[in-house]
């Protein structure tokens, strides 16, 4: 009997580390340059209206969730049209969207109506210029631009394509800050304005064509932050999760002052050794991600 009453709690302890923390069902507000102009979920269904030249149409669909090396992807039965992508009819669409959720938690530990909504949610797809997410994240446009990073100890540079730290405050995936040096890249890091009592992250290199390099690559496992002004340092756990998520740092995140972000300890990547964050900004809101862990 003891036994059994043991495993049942380590089950029970187990169900809430990995199961999902809320529903992300409800209606969202398109991205500012979308043809979308109202998208919704409810119930395995999706919803989304678009404008097209001089006529509107209204689409319901049937999807389903999966899961492609750690990221999570929502089927729809059908593609989106060819028109709902941009002015070009032949433009590639694709039934498959992204999506990334986490969820706005009051001070008392209760659900709360943010301003900007109560659910963060981002969406990718094939078929949209430059690959846009077209559903805006419910995160206000200056919180991802007014943002400064500086003194950044180094950034990876490949042949096509260079991973700086101003990519942290830019929440469409395939935009990751990816330190330079050799090995994991610990004590690597930025300074960032810290007058917010959080940071919320992405984790890892997120992206919609090659959702493999989530789990090939280095992710952040624990950040040491140093208050600038005050000299404190606290050490905070990051979830191995690419959903938004934020880490409590008011313990030494002072008003007007910056803070220093430094990579102390990483879930190993399957290949690379490069330690990847799509995105991370100061926040004035505690988050919690819709999968605490990509398993």
């Amino acid at each position: 009997m003891k036994k059994i009453f043991i495993i049942s709690i380590i089950l029970l302890v187990l169900t809430n580390i990995f199961a999902q923390n809320f529903s992300f069902d409800g209606d969202y507000d398109p991205d500012l340059y979308s043809t979308i102009h109202w998208f919704a979920i409810k119930e395995g269904q999706i919803t989304y209206k678009y404008e097209h030249k001089q006529w509107n149409e209204e689409i319901t669909v049937n999807y389903k969730k999966i899961h492609k090396d750690g990221l999570l992807f929502l089927e729809m039965a059908e593609k989106f049209p060819h028109s709902i992508a941009s002015d070009y009819e032949n433009a590639p669409t694709s039934n498959t969207l992204l999506a990334l959720a986490g969820k706005h938690i009051s001070e008392d530990g209760k659900e709360t109506r943010f301003p900007n909504g109560q659910i963060l949610f981002f969406a990718e797809t094939a078929g949209f210029e430059d690959q846009c997410c077209f559903i805006t994240p419910h995160i206000n446009f200056y919180d991802q631009i007014g943002r400064e990073y500086k003194d950044c100890s180094s950034y990876l540079k490949e042949k096509n394509k260079e991973y700086k730290v101003k990519n942290l405050c830019d929440c469409k995936p395939g935009t990751p800050w990816v330190e330079g040096v050799s090995g994991s890249g610990i004590g690597e890091g930025f300074t960032i304005d810290g007058s917010f009592p959080y940071l919320l992250i992405m984790n890892g290199y997120i992206s919609y064509d090659k959702p493999y390099l989530y789990k090939q690559n280095n992710r952040v496992k624990k950040l040491k932050v140093t208050g600038i002004r005050s000299g404190k340092s606290i050490i905070v756990d990051v979830l191995d999760t690419p959903h938004p998520q934020t880490v409590d740092i008011s313990a030494v995140a002072e008003q007007y002052s910056d803070i220093r972000v430094e990579i102390a300890d990483v879930y190993k990547g399957t290949k690379y050794d490069d330690t990847c964050m799509n995105f991370c900004i100061t926040y004035s809101h505690e988050v919690i991600p819709y999968e605490n862990n990509i398993e």
